[in-house]
């Protein structure tokens, strides 16, 4: 049976400038790369846009790719495909999503957690850098193998600031060396009895005997 497909070939008018994705000035085209990618079904049909992506000539960044308006730099499905596959996730397994939009199961994981991964890059992006006045670090077992990772909080905005692989004392020593400018006012540590959490603390932060505060669980524990 002959594959139920429809491609959508794209082009620009002849001698059109782009933009730099560096910096966002218009240039002269360089050359193009012929690119596929996944659309949503038209009548049934699997959908696919082809285009020669152009790269530009930036006097100041030298040659890259122009973005395209339908898909993310780097992806293999427009936009909308994506979102749509997304919406599907949140209430359908990947299998039941897979074959309704017949691509492999690596696929539709990839376009989750690209969409997660870009989501919190966006939120990094706009978070500020400012100083942490209560500081709150946890440690929580993400696995039932007992694999654990380091939460760090700023408990006065309830803001997550880093989740760290592992408990291990090297692991949050990095952290807050990496981070001693944030840190210079802070006045109170929260954290369980983690004698590494203690330690490191004691090590890295100014003062921080008197500033370390166990919750009343562990406590009363």
């Amino acid at each position: 049976m002959k594959e139920m497909k429809v491609t959508l070939k794209l082009t620009h008018q002849p001698f059109w400038r782009f933009r730099c994705p560096e910096c966002d000035e218009e240039c002269p085209t360089h050359d193009h790369r012929q690119r596929q990618w996944r659309h949503l079904d038209t009548c049934g049909y699997v959908t696919m846009i082809e285009a020669g992506v152009p790269r530009v000539d930036c006097p100041e960044h030298g040659v890259r790719q122009a973005h395209v308006p339908w898909a993310e730099p780097g992806g293999r499905f427009t936009s909308l495909f994506e979102a749509l596959t997304v919406s599907w996730l949140k209430v359908t397994t990947i299998k039941s999503v897979t074959e309704q939009k017949k691509i492999i199961l690596d696929e539709a994981s990839g376009i989750h957690q690209e969409l997660w991964e870009r989501a919190v890059n966006r939120g990094l992006a706009k978070r500020e850098s400012r100083s942490i006045e209560d500081l709150a670090i946890d440690e929580t077992s993400v696995q039932k193998r007992q694999e654990y990772v380091t939460v760090v909080t700023d408990r006065n905005s309830g803001t997550i600031i880093e989740v760290l692989d592992d408990r291990k004392k090297a692991v949050l020593k990095g952290w807050l060396e990496q981070n001693r400018g944030q840190l210079q006012a802070v006045r109170s540590v929260s954290m369980d009895m983690w004698e590494t959490f203690i330690n490191e603390a004691r090590e890295t932060i100014e003062g921080a005997e008197e500033k370390i505060c166990f919750d009343r669980f562990h406590v009363a524990a």
